[in-house]
């Protein structure tokens, strides 16, 4: 409070000129001590220019004090703008980050929209399915085809070697029986004529063993 008071009083000082003061103090001493009236007359007019010195010196006061108000006033104003403009920033920061997101789906959209695009379309990707399936229907059907005709011919081929052994088998016994054939020929031919009497016993030893072997075959069975 005291630090106040003196700068008021230094700012009054510096405002206000103490000389006329003084010398109006000084007139009106020496003129109580004279009292001439045209001394008088001077310390009326010295007293009249201080009262204008006093009113200018309130009038300036009363300025300054206006300027401070303006200048809080100003001030409070300033404050005010400092925080509608953080505010409006603040808003500004959002809506572009707002901006920001619709311009990255938009992207994102405008890509995806190329891709569905570069893909066939409905009716064509059906088209290619049925397409596909008959072409699998037909591959299943060559393929059935294929496996029956494969099993024909290796049923042919089983066919024809069968027939290939049995062909060899019947040349082989041909073989065999034209060999004995030649060898009993040959036997024959190097063995003596039996004589007509045994001829007949041979037959009849043939018959006996013919009814011999009938006679067994009917006991069994």
């Amino acid at each position: 409070m005291t630090t106040v008071s003196e700068d008021t009083i230094v700012r009054n000082r510096i405002l206000l000129d103490n000389r006329a003061f003084k010398k109006c103090f000084l007139r009106y001493v020496s003129q109580n001590a004279s009292g001439k009236d045209s001394e008088v007359n001077q310390v009326l007019t010295d007293l009249s220019q201080l009262e204008v010195g006093l009113q200018k010196h309130q009038l300036i006061h009363d300025m300054n004090n206006r300027e401070i108000q303006l200048y809080e006033e100003e001030k409070t104003r300033i404050e005010q703008e400092i925080g509608k403009g953080r505010e409006e920033i603040v808003l500004l920061k959002a809506r572009l980050m707002e901006v920001q997101r619709i311009r990255a789906n938009k992207l994102e959209y405008d890509e995806v929209a190329q891709k569905i695009n570069e893909l066939p379309s409905r009716n064509r990707s059906i088209e290619n399915a049925l397409k596909l399936r008959t072409k699998i229907e037909r591959l299943k059907a060559d393929t059935q085809s294929t496996r029956i005709k494969r099993d024909l011919r290796r049923k042919q081929l089983l066919t024809i070697i069968t027939a290939i052994h049995e062909l060899q088998d019947t040349i082989t016994e041909d073989h065999e029986e034209e060999e004995e054939r030649a060898m009993e020929e040959k036997l024959n031919e190097e063995a003596p004529t039996p004589s007509v009497q045994e001829e007949e016993e041979e037959g009849v030893l043939m018959e006996d063993e013919l009814s011999e072997r009938r006679v067994e075959a009917m006991d069994l069975s």
